[in-house]
């Protein structure tokens, strides 16, 4: 398990190396030093071996969190080709502050062939009707192609009570990787993220908040997970499956969901 880990993310950083070595110079990244990358890698790999590892959780997760209303409901999106299982750091960080209910989009077309950001914003639509109580603000938080399918969802359906968005390493103009296999429906330049972008006005409308890390291997080059209009935070040593797990990452997010609603 081990070696097929360090096999996978060692492939994704090696061709994130060489990608970066051909990009312009305004979309250069500084490098961390060899130690601080390494760190950073090897909290990537036991991220990966972390969402693994929670596959058996994903049917549970996608159940109701018990417990009354407290400090505002949220709705997690994992991203493509992970399961609800990978959200369960993050929804027992919130629920512990006092978060809920938090619920988990769990959909099979998070690991299916094609994808379909389409049909998983209709069953975010489906859930934001059917669960969440009331007129109660409502925050949506995806993370990584999770967050393509929360801002398609809120323009493409009236979803009244959602006040805040928060993506997480979410590809908002593509990236260099999805040029290849499945993933063309988030290639820079594709038509969903054309669509997406022309006219974009949710960040006027919402409080959108925007984290992305340029150590993120899944998305490049990293200024396309920049969401104009929204309040962007980058940071510079945590990988795409660690957005889940780091505590840092998980700060920033807490601060800004305790932050006043504009």
């Amino acid at each position: 398990m081990a070696l097929l880990v360090l096999f996978v993310n060692g492939g994704f950083y090696a061709w994130r190396a060489r990608r970066l070595r051909t990009l312009p110079a305004c979309d250069a990244v500084e490098g961390l030093g060899v130690f601080h990358a390494t760190l950073a890698f090897a909290r990537e790999c036991v991220a990966l071996a972390a969402v693994v590892f929670l596959v058996p959780l994903a049917w549970r997760m996608r159940r109701r969190c018990a417990g009354p209303i407290t400090r505002g409901p949220i709705i997690l999106v994992h991203g493509w080709g992970l399961t609800a299982g990978s959200l369960w750091c993050l929804r027992y960080r919130l629920r512990r502050e006092g978060w809920g209910p938090v619920y988990c989009l769990g959909s099979r077309a998070g690991c299916a062939a094609r994808l379909d950001v389409e049909g998983v914003a209709e069953a975010l639509r489906q859930m934001i009707q059917q669960a969440v109580p009331g007129n109660q603000p409502l925050t949506l938080i995806g993370h990584g192609v999770g967050g393509l399918v929360v801002r398609y969802c809120v323009r493409r359906y009236s979803t009244p009570n959602v006040r805040r968005i928060v993506t997480l390493g979410t590809p908002h103009f593509g990236t260099e990787l999805a040029r290849f296999g499945r993933l063309r429906a988030v290639a820079p330049g594709a038509p969903l993220l054309n669509k997406l972008n022309a006219v974009d006005h949710l960040p006027q409308q919402f409080d959108v908040i925007a984290i992305h890390s340029t150590f993120d291997a899944m998305v490049l080059p990293p200024s396309h997970a920049s969401y104009p209009g929204a309040f962007n935070i980058q940071v510079n040593d945590v990988g795409h499956l660690a957005l889940l797990f780091s505590a840092k990452v998980y700060q920033l997010i807490a601060e800004n969901l305790a932050a006043p609603m504009t």
